[in-house]
């Protein structure tokens, strides 16, 4: 809006100061609220730490042991050894190993060891033993007396399966099967129906278990026939 007025007349400037004085819009104080101070207060912490009341034990802990001992209360073994036909238990210095007994039921004597045997058969019997050759000497074989009559033949079957099981055996025989046909003069091709070469076999067998070695087998086999 314009307002047009004459300036050097005083009623139109006093009507325009008035007009002034009641339009124009008076300053207003900044009322403008003052700032607040922060009246938050900090709370304390009032969680209170608690005591850990969990176990001590860890499983990388052993557990003590509360197994009680027991006491061993197994019998003691009351099997009584094996004895022979002499009442003798077998000795592993005078009796062939692994132990085997002869056909009368006494324990096999041990090769090289025939006076050691005899004398503790004599022991365990109450006989008399022969008395020991000299050291490094040869024990002499006494010669057999002649039978009145002749000796029954020998089956060739069981002296071969006896002598088989003796060749299998690693302690059945004093030397090679060879080196003891050889001594005994014994031949293949007539050994099963020549009466002589299987009694001399059977011989050399009988001197074995009495604990002969091979040179006192032959000399015992020889003088059999």
């Amino acid at each position: 809006m314009q307002i047009t007025f004459d300036p050097h007349n005083p009623e139109e400037c006093a009507t325009i100061a008035r007009l002034l004085g009641t339009t124009a819009p008076a300053a207003q104080p900044d009322t403008a609220p003052a700032a607040q101070p922060d009246t938050a207060t900090a709370q304390p912490d009032t969680a209170t730490a608690q005591p850990d009341t969990a176990p001590t034990w860890t499983p990388d802990q052993a557990q003590p042991d509360t197994a009680t001992a027991q006491p061993d209360t197994a019998q003691p073994d009351t099997a009584q050894p094996e004895t022979d036909c002499h009442g003798m238990t077998h000795d592993d210095a005078i009796h062939s190993t692994p132990a085997s007994k002869n056909a009368d039921g006494s324990w096999r004597a041990k090769r090289g060891q025939k006076e050691a045997y005899e004398a503790a058969i004599a022991a365990a019997t109450g006989k008399d033993a022969p008395a020991p050759a000299p050291q490094g000497m040869p024990v002499p074989q006494p010669a057999s007396a002649a039978p009145a009559t002749p000796p029954a033949p020998i089956d060739y079957k069981t002296m071969a399966e006896r002598f088989m099981a003796k060749m299998a055996d690693p302690d059945g025989l004093p030397a090679e099967y060879e080196a003891i046909y050889t001594a005994l003069s014994i031949g293949y091709d007539d050994l099963e129906t020549n009466q002589t070469s299987i009694a001399r076999l059977s011989a050399y067998m009988d001197a074995v278990d009495n604990g002969e070695n091979h040179d006192g087998c032959v000399r015992h086999a020889m003088s059999a026939d």
